[in-house]
């Protein structure tokens, strides 16, 4: 059983610090020394990490938490600077001999319990033992609360998901609470107007996020934090008015926030292509199910100038120059995706300034979607960089660079832009080397597209199959000219209807049953419903797979195009052991159902957990 530790130092006194290792290190295997201060100290078992920046106890935490998954740790063992132990192998005996998902946290102080395991929702962070699985299921902790109230938020949130939360009777935590003295016949704290905030704001968002689980959290807060806290303030400390203010924005805050975590999704959707609506889709869908508020981001300029608020005024109201575009060749089915978005996909517009710094104090983090966004060999906009959020919370969640590389001479804007970005993961691996060599950073990571966050139920559930007939192969072809191809496919399938679905690179489809009615309902329907796909899409590979329709995959580039995308097939293909769908002339492969559902699953797993990192 390997226990790795994490300290939180900020300007840590070295008796203490030494004081704190004693009660606890001989009985863990490492113990990761984070510095939200330069810290000058050794130990045996003791990693010095983090730069000297302090960022609050959130990172320090997720980057042990990491550690531990990557090391191949079981537990993870919270402490603060200034805590000391009392009898931890007792604690730590009781602990492993407890349920095997459960959070584990002393008495602290002067408090009783009167079981072994009591349950509670009052655990601190310091002396906290959490099972990697757990971590794995609850996402970690969240950084936008820089301290105060991310011990109780995590507890809660634990205790929403079903997992037990308990002080243990065997063991104690010796604890220093803010700069506790006695003024007077009363005790104060000392708290700064900055820390009273956090405490006041970040304790009624969490007790309103989990209103299900938080009844004892809210008594406490009310009993500790009420008119007794506001009159200790009056009668004994410093800074009386700012505290006092303080904790007036602080209740405002807390009731004004949005409960769950607001997320602003910068992606692609609502054109021709079914494939970027879906992803779309499915990343608010996913979003939505580990509760959180997101919502999709039309395009805008900047707003710093007229022609920039004219701009965004015109795409808002849909004025468009008329000899920039051609007549949509399907209206219909442009109406129905329009329809699908409207129902579906919750989005806002910037127009303006105002808009703008609204959108920004309202948002928790802003996060670059799925889809081709980063393909700065198509196209290079700021917008999908983010550069309109200057100094908010920014990730990125399986984003694309659409080709192997990233030509030279886009390197620097690229690297600039990623410069305070945190969690990024992209969809293919020649993606996350081009990003971590120019970005330098070793901890971005491939993941799933979006689509495979949802499962075949999900997505048959939301479709709407076509009218039962004759058995088809559906062609969704983005290149042209591939029909003879189709024909021959179906020949040796043995099938006889053939139904074409035009894409937006490939409008006229010259082969078969033309479906220029299907929507993003319908076409998924068909997908559903097909008794083969031909596809050189990678979303038509993507939800082909998630839904077990055999498919045969073309290629739509030339290998030796500087500009080709076949990279993103082959991958994609690769993980899910279909590389033997590439049309080779001969007869579709089979496919193995069970082991492609594996793949499937292992791929959504593993797709959520990076989700939830990365808005944590």
């Amino acid at each position: 059983m390997k226990i790795l530790a994490v300290i939180v130092a900020f300007r840590p006194e070295v008796e203490a610090l030494e004081r704190n290792l004693r009660s606890f290190a001989d009985y863990v295997d490492k113990v990761l020394l984070w510095q939200n201060s330069l810290v000058v100290f050794t130990h045996p078992k003791v990693e010095t990490v983090g730069d000297g920046t302090n960022r609050g106890i959130a990172p320090a935490l997720n980057y042990a938490w990491k550690y531990a998954r990557e090391k191949g740790y079981d537990y993870l063992l919270t402490m603060d600077q200034d805590s000391c132990w009392e009898d931890f192998p007792a604690f730590l005996k009781l602990a492993l001999g407890g349920p095997a998902a459960a959070l584990f946290g002393p008495r602290v102080n002067d408090q009783e319990v009167e079981q072994a395991y009591q349950p509670t929702p009052l655990l601190i962070t310091s002396g906290m033992l959490i099972p990697l699985p757990v971590l794995e299921k609850t996402g970690g902790w969240r950084e936008d609360y820089f301290v105060d109230g991310l011990d109780v938020d995590f507890v809660l949130h634990a205790l929403h998901l079903g997992i037990p939360a308990y002080k243990l009777g065997e063991g104690r935590l010796l604890q220093q609470f803010g700069r506790r003295h006695k003024k007077g016949l009363i005790h104060v704290y000392e708290y700064t107007p900055e820390r009273l905030w956090g405490i006041y704001r970040n304790h009624i968002l969490s007790i309103r996020r989990y209103p299900d689980v938080a009844g004892e959290v809210r008594r406490m807060f009310i009993r500790r934090w009420g008119l007794g806290r506001v009159a200790r303030i009056l009668l004994g400390e410093k800074q009386r008015l700012a505290k006092l203010k303080a904790i007036f924005r602080g209740i405002r805050d807390g009731f004004r926030a949005h409960p769950q975590p607001v997320i602003g999704v910068v992606t692609w959707f609502g054109t021709s292509n079914y494939g970027t609506t879906l992803q779309a889709y499915a990343t608010v869908k996913a979003l939505r199910k580990i509760e959180t508020q997101p919502y999709l981001l039309h395009r805008f300029e900047e707003p710093v100038s007229l022609s920039a608020i004219r701009e965004n005024f015109n795409r808002r109201m849909g004025i468009r120059r008329f000899w920039k575009y051609t007549p949509d060749p399907w209206p219909e089915k442009k109406a129905r995706i329009r329809r699908f978005c409207k129902e579906e996909l919750p989005a806002r517009w910037v127009i303006g300034k105002g808009d703008l710094k609204r959108l920004k104090k309202n948002t928790d983090l802003f996060l670059c979607g799925s889809d081709q966004l980063w393909n700065v060999q198509d196209h290079f906009r700021g917008f999908e960089f983010l550069d309109f959020t200057q100094d908010c919370r920014k990730a990125a969640f399986a984003t694309s660079i659409g080709t192997a590389v990233i030509p030279e001479a886009f390197e620097a804007p690229v690297r600039e832009r990623l410069a305070h970005f945190g969690p990024i993961s992209l969809r293919e691996s020649s993606g996350v080397y081009a990003i971590s060599q120019i970005t330098g950073r070793a901890d971005i990571r491939q993941v799933a597209d979006p689509t495979f966050l949802l499962t075949a139920k999900e997505w048959k559930e939301m479709s709407v199959a076509p009218e039962e007939g004759e058995a088809f192969l559906l062609a969704y072809l983005l290149r042209p000219g591939q029909e003879e191809t189709v024909r021959q496919i179906a020949l040796q399938a043995g099938i006889r209807r053939i139904v074409s679905v035009p894409a937006g690179e490939n409008p006229h489809p010259e082969v078969g049953e033309i479906a220029g009615t299907a929507g993003i309902r319908e076409f998924v329907g068909l997908l559903a419903a097909a008794s083969l796909v031909v596809t050189d899409s990678f979303h038509g590979l993507a939800l082909s797979a998630n839904l077990s329709t055999p498919m045969v995959l073309l290629k739509r580039f030339e290998d030796e195009d500087p500009a080709s995308q076949n990279t993103r097939l082959y991958e994609l293909a690769e993980q899910l052991g279909l590389r033997s769908c590439f049309y080779s002339g001969g007869k579709p492969s089979v496919i193995d159902e069970k082991a492609l559902q594996n793949a499937v699953q292992a791929m959504r797993e593993r797709a959520l957990v990076i989700l939830k990192e990365t808005v944590r």
